[in-house]
């Protein structure tokens, strides 16, 4: 199974202004981007992933029509793009994407599905009012009954924020309740990989029993990178792309 992994793309076209941290560079997104899907449509992948903050949406204009008219616009431009990877497209939102405008535009999000023998589960959780994100309610429920299925093929677990390790020095990126998700995971046994985006530096993907964590960095800042993983029955190697340098060079 060959895995295309990005995240964390902060876009804004139609969406006026750019991220209020400059290093989130919002508007030069799109062009990346199809540099981006360009690159991994060559590398043939059997699945491409995204884990979440699409756009760098306005949080105080989550409920103004126009600004969602135009976060819509932007969305269904990253979903053209998406479209020409030549395999099939994973989206979770994160938390600074318009969730409604997500799940209208990627209708339907996926949750559970078999590929090449894997069985990919996506989480689409939520942050509290504190910012830590939490898995709840369905989400959890559906997480519980997957690690519980005796039958189920090797797992492959996906959503925005850190289930593992902990990261949560200045801002929460990790589960309040991740020691409680990442034992059931690593105990399970069925769960091969966990992909998350969220925490901008990235962690290099890491084991923890039979399972791999991979936390890609942010795609809106240089170098702007995605990662190509390989994972088979016993092996899994990685490797990183750069879009474009720390230099501007392509």
């Amino acid at each position: 199974m060959k895995i295309a992994h990005l995240s964390d793309l902060h876009l804004r076209h139609h969406l006026p202004g750019t991220s209020v941290l400059p290093q989130r560079l919002s508007r030069a997104v799109p062009g990346l981007l199809e540099q981006a899907v360009r690159r991994i449509r060559e590398e043939q992948p059997d699945l491409l992933v995204v884990t979440g903050d699409l756009l760098d949406y306005p949080l105080d204009a989550l409920d103004d029509p126009e600004m969602q008219a135009r976060g819509e616009r932007d969305l269904h431009l990253i979903a053209d793009i998406l479209r020409t990877a030549g395999c099939p497209c994973i989206v979770v939102y994160g938390n600074h994407d318009h969730p409604e405008l997500v799940r209208r535009v990627f209708a339907p999000l996926p949750t559970d599905r078999v590929l090449n023998d894997y069985r990919l589960l996506c989480f689409h959780d939520e942050e509290a009012a504190d910012h830590f994100p939490e898995r709840r309610g369905r989400e959890l429920q559906r997480f519980i009954q997957a690690l519980s299925d005796a039958e189920s093929p090797p797992q492959i677990h996906i959503q925005h924020y850190l289930v593992w390790p902990e990261r949560n020095e200045g801002y929460p990126h990790t589960y309040r309740e991740a020691e409680e998700l990442y034992d059931h995971i690593v105990k399970s046994g069925l769960v091969r990989l966990v992909l998350s985006g969220h925490y901008h530096r990235g962690i290099l993907p890491f084991r923890e029993g039979d399972t791999y964590f991979a936390i890609v960095p942010a795609f809106a800042e240089s170098p702007h990178p995605y990662w190509i993983y390989q994972l088979d029955a016993s092996d899994f190697h990685w490797h990183e792309r750069i879009i474009m340098s720390t230099q501007g060079g392509i």
